[in-house]
Formats: structure tokens, C-alpha cells, sequence
């Protein structure tokens, strides 16, 4: 059978898959095995790959994370951290705006996850944007792209997925996301703050205080000393990424039941539960995109597209501005980990050809799927920031629009100074 027609096949029935609506897990596997039934590898390549995608000791961090996440938002740390971002920066126009954003920013470095930094942050946060005379539809807003960083500053969950399939340091990956996700959260609150400035956002009204911010940290300080915890201990050496999600569980389990008491066992079997079935589904994907992607690599078609896309230009800035355009569309389509383990594999001979470091564009990638998030029909944190104020995806969706722009200028950004991104993960190396 000539090589392009298993081209047709798998990319054939993939597309036709997600056209009739099948979860993407499945979509991969049916892409699958229809391309074996052109070549001549028996099945069992199917069972041998899903087993191995999914048995790869790094991501056993991602359902460490998860729970870590869920046992803290059901044990109030949420509030804690809200409470000392509240007394730093709320007293500026859009104050209530900018404490959200920020709030955001800090619960990233505990959860590793976007939808659950807009549902923990939001939940709090959109009612009291209300209540201060925000529009509704700005309030869902702000707390749904503050989600976003939830995936940029470590730990997070696309980063372990990506270190594992392009072969990186996850520690590493994580020191990189430093950066960029605090630029990023910077920007967007600098955004915030104009628009305060513009529409007349109130603050919160509370002068600040070094006595009333001592005060919330004293009280807050066992919740913000947990990313010291977690990710101290990866830089430190005492633990791997792995190791460190189990501590992260581990500790909101004390902050919650013992410190605070106001985690159940109700709560904690829930958060289980909860973490559980995002697992499953994590791993439901994996599998069939790992045996899609190595029967991709076997066949050499990576390198046809690559080689398609160096007839074009081979100007790297170019590329990675066409390829970039091309993530963006994708992420509306499909879900961030399914596309990472999707397309690394592709992009990256590319990148290499060109000169482009693979850390450069893991980050791009990451905040790429943070824009994923915002555009319909498959932002994640649309439909969370939907269910917590009530309001349509359409029009959340329009009310995101400035944000997205603004994150397609710092991505803009990235491209043009490389070393923004690449940074962290160099000084992890040298070690």
C-alpha cells in the first residue's frame, strides 16, 4: 500500500471522527487502528501502546496535583490567599479586578490546573466583583482568563505531559513557566487596572495597611508557605515532580483537617472521586495518542510535514509564527493534553531544523493552550466561569476578547525574546 494513502487514513478518519462528535480519546484510537488496517503491524501494536503510554512514572504527578487542588479548594486555603492578595493590592482603580488576577497567579503554583483555578478563584471572586459594581459579564471574565495561568506557573499539568513527551526536564519546565506566567499575570493586571482607570472599577476601599497585611499573612501563612513546600523541594533536591504532587497532598491534608478543620470526609472522598475521574480521563487519551503518534513516527510523516513546511520558509520566526497560528486553531478544537501528545512529536524535528529550542516552544505551547481555554467550542474555563455566574457561553466568550489580545501580545513578546522562556530551565541545568 503506498505511504500516502496511510497518510489519508489516519488523518482521514481522525477528522471525520471529530466532525460527528467523538470524544478524542477515541477519535485517536479508531485513527488508529483504521491505519494499521494499511499496514502490516497486527493489533496487538494497540494494546502494547496504550499500556506504555500510560506507564510512565512522571505522570503519576498529574493526579497528585489534581487531588492536591481539589483538597484545597474544599478546605478554604482559597479564601486565605485571597485575603492577603486583598489587603497588598486591592486599593487601586480596578483594585477588585487585580486582586482576582492575582488571586489567580497564587493559586497556580498549587493546583496545575486552569478550570481549577477558575473554579476555586471565580467562585469567590465573581460574586464579590458584583457586589462592588462590576459588570457580570467583566467579572467572568477576569476570573475564567486568570484561570489560564493556572497551567503557566508551576506545577502544571500540560508541562509534566509535554517534559514527558519531548523528552525534558520536568523540574525544569517548571522553572521556566516562572517567569512568563508572572509576566503574563503582571500584563494582565496591568490591563485590568487601565480599564479601572477608564470605567470607573472601584477598589476594595481598604487603605493599605502594613499592619492589616501582617495580620491576613499571619493568618494566611500556612497556606502560603505550600508552594515553598512543594516546589522548594523539587529545586531543592529532596524530592522529583512526582514525589513533591504526593507532599502536596499530603500537606492540604493537615492544613485542612487539623490547622483549619474544615475539611470532611465528605470532602476529602469527594476530592478523590473528583480527581479520580480526571485521571481516567487523562489516561483515556493518552494511551490512544501515544500509539497514534508512534504509528506517525514510523511511517516518517513528521518529517513530510516538516519537510512541507521548510519549502515554505525557512525563516524560524516565520515558522514559529505559522505554527503558532496553526496551535491556536487547533487548541479551539481539541483538549490541551490530547494536542501536546498529538503534536510535539511533529513540531519538534521542525523546531530543531530551525534552531528553536524546545523549551522556547514548550512555553509558547502552554500559553497557547491557555488561549485554548477562552475560545469556544472547547474553552474549558468558559463553561466553569458559565456555571458560576450564570451567564452564556457567548457571552463570556465576547467578554474575553480584549483578554485574549492582550495574550497574544505577550506571546508576541516570548517569540520575539526567546530568552524569557528559557531562562528557568537553564539555570535548572546547570546544576
Amino acid at each position: 500500500m503506498p505511504q500516502f494513502s496511510i497518510v489519508e487514513t489516519i488523518f482521514g478518519s481522525l477528522v471525520i471522527c471529530l466532525i460527528l462528535g467523538i470524544p478524542i480519546g477515541f477519535s485517536l484510537g479508531i485513527a488508529a487502528a483504521l491505519g494499521l488496517l494499511v499496514t502490516e503491524m497486527p493489533f496487538v501494536y494497540l494494546a502494547e501502546t496504550f499500556f506504555s503510554g500510560a506507564d510512565i512514572f512522571p505522570l503519576l504527578a498529574i493526579p497528585g496535583f489534581i487531588l492536591a487542588g481539589n483538597l484545597m479548594e474544599r478546605s478554604g486555603i482559597t479564601d486565605k490567599i485571597i485575603d492577603v492578595i486583598n489587603e497588598l493590592v486591592g486599593n487601586v482603580p480596578g483594585g477588585v479586578a487585580i486582586v482576582t488576577m492575582v488571586s489567580c497567579m497564587f493559586f497556580a503554583a498549587l493546583s496545575g490546573s486552569g478550570p481549577a483555578t477558575t473554579a476555586a478563584i471565580g467562585s469567590v471572586m465573581i460574586p464579590a466583583m458584583q457586589n462592588a459594581g462590576y459588570p457580570k459579564k467583566y467579572a467572568a471574565s477576569v476570573s475564567c482568563t486568570g484561570g489560564t495561568i493556572g497551567i503557566m506557573i508551576p506545577p502544571s499539568n500540560p508541562m509534566i505531559m509535554y517534559g514527558v513527551v519531548a523528552n525534558l526536564s520536568v523540574a525544569g519546565l517548571f522553572m521556566a513557566g516562572f517567569l512568563p506566567g508572572i509576566i503574563l499575570g503582571l500584563t494582565l493586571s496591568l490591563y485590568c487596572l487601565i480599564v479601572g482607570k477608564i470605567r470607573g472599577h472601584k477598589a476594595t476601599g481598604k487603605e493599605f495597611s502594613i499592619r492589616a497585611l501582617g495580620k491576613s499573612m499571619y493568618v494566611g501563612a500556612p497556606a502560603l508557605f505550600m508552594p515553598v513546600i512543594v516546589l522548594g523541594s523539587i529545586y531543592g533536591g529532596i524530592a522529583t515532580p512526582t514525589e513533591a504532587s504526593m507532599l502536596a497532598v499530603v500537606y492540604a491534608l493537615i492544613l485542612g483537617a487539623f490547622l483549619y478543620r474544615n475539611l470532611k470526609i465528605k470532602d476529602i472522598t469527594w476530592s478523590i472521586i473528583d480527581a479520580g475521574m480526571l485521571t481516567g480521563a487523562i489516561l483515556i487519551i493518552m494511551g490512544p495518542a501515544m500509539a497514534f503518534g508512534k504509528l506517525l513516527t514510523m511511517y516518517e510523516i513528521p518529517s513530510q510535514i516538516g519537510a512541507f513546511i521548510l519549502s515554505l520558509s525557512t525563516n524560524k520566526h516565520l515558522i514559529l509564527i505559522m505554527i503558532c497560528i496553526f496551535l491556536i486553531f487547533v487548541e479551539t478544537f481539541m483538549e490541551t493534553l490530547s494536542t501536546i501528545v498529538l503534536l510535539t512529536p511533529i513540531f519538534l524535528p521542525i523546531l530543531k531544523e530551525v534552531n528553536i529550542d524546545p523549551v522556547h516552544f514548550g512555553i509558547l505551547f502552554i500559553i497557547l493552550s491557555e488561549v485554548g481555554f477562552l475560545t469556544p467550542p472547547l474553552g474549558v474555563n468558559l463553561y466553569v466561569a458559565s456555571a458560576l455566574s450564570g451567564l452564556t457561553i457567548e457571552e463570556i466568550s465576547k467578554a474575553v476578547l480584549p483578554f485574549i489580545l492582550v495574550m497574544c501580545l505577550v506571546i508576541a513578546l516570548f517569540i520575539i525574546f526567546p530568552d524569557i522562556t528559557t531562562v528557568g530551565y537553564d539555570l535548572v541545568s546547570r546544576r
